[in-house]
């Protein structure tokens, strides 16, 4: 379901559904449901403006095999 409607006002009105998977939507969800009552549509027009940080999935693609330089870490072993 979506629909588009130009006021007389110049304002453009977008109706949209939206289906967030847990897992891979957790950040928009945690988004939507922290909105205080009525904000919901500004606080969705300010994160599709800024973009959503996701959190960083650990997987074998990320993963580094260097070894820890634990002087780089700043402690002495």
């Amino acid at each position: 379901m979506s629909a588009i409607q130009l006021r007389s006002s110049g304002n453009l009105v977008v109706t949209v559904r939206l289906t967030l998977q847990p897992g891979r939507d957790d950040d928009l969800i945690a988004i939507i449901r922290s909105a205080p009552k009525g904000a919901l549509a500004a606080i969705i027009r300010e994160s599709m403006r800024s973009g959503v940080q996701p959190v960083h999935a650990v997987t074998e693609d990320t993963l580094d095999d260097t070894p820890l330089d634990w002087a780089d870490l700043g402690m002495d072993v």
